[in-house]
């Protein structure tokens, strides 16, 4: 009887670290636009990352399909595009995980960035420097360029909408992100 009592404790508690470790939930985003983008968001306590794959987004005008990395320990995160073998690197627009936000399902809080792309490839060094061992080793056959973003608000927001040049949109928990098109599309 305490063999079978103490395996039961033993399995409960496998069990609930398992759970505690890993946490995935399903979060569909509405943005400003009305485009809704699916998305699994997977938060490693442990590691303190939050792992973000992206749903399908083909049915918008220049979307782009990612997988994100955020490690809230380096305050860095990635935009992963597996079609271009490129990574995004920049700080995070958040700078802690939000466990609450993940659970919720269905969010219509999405924050527009317009990222600026460094034009030259970082060395795997300076990704490791800069994102850690987790994004280093999340981008490690990817060409990663650094990005600045900007919050987009107002005036701004309806300028980048309007842009001659137009922009390629990619989705992460609580953000969109702008990029010109003619940037984007020079990469790799």
């Amino acid at each position: 009887m305490a063999n079978m009592l103490l395996g039961t404790v033993a399995a409960l508690l496998l069990i609930y670290n398992v759970g505690a470790i890993l946490e995935t939930n399903h979060l569909i985003e509405i943005d400003n636009d009305g485009r809704r983008v699916a998305m699994d968001v997977s938060y490693d306590t442990e590691k303190n990352t939050v792992l973000v794959i992206v749903g399908d987004v083909s049915k918008y005008k220049d979307g782009v399909q990612t997988v994100n990395l955020h490690d809230f320990n380096t305050k860095y995160g990635v935009l992963k595009d597996i079609n271009k073998k490129t990574c995004l690197l920049g700080k995070a627009f958040t700078p802690r995980a939000m466990p609450e936000k993940y659970r919720m399902g269905v969010t219509n809080e999405v924050h527009p960035h317009m990222l600026d792309i460094s034009p030259d490839v970082m060395t795997k060094e300076e990704v490791y420097d800069l994102g850690g061992p987790h994004i280093a080793a999340f981008c490690n056959d990817y060409d990663t360029y650094f990005v600045k973003g900007t919050p987009l608000t107002g005036n701004k927001m309806k300028v980048a909408g309007f842009s001659s040049r137009g922009l390629t949109s990619m989705w992460c928990v609580v953000s969109s992100c702008f990029v010109r098109s003619d940037r984007y599309d020079q990469l790799s």
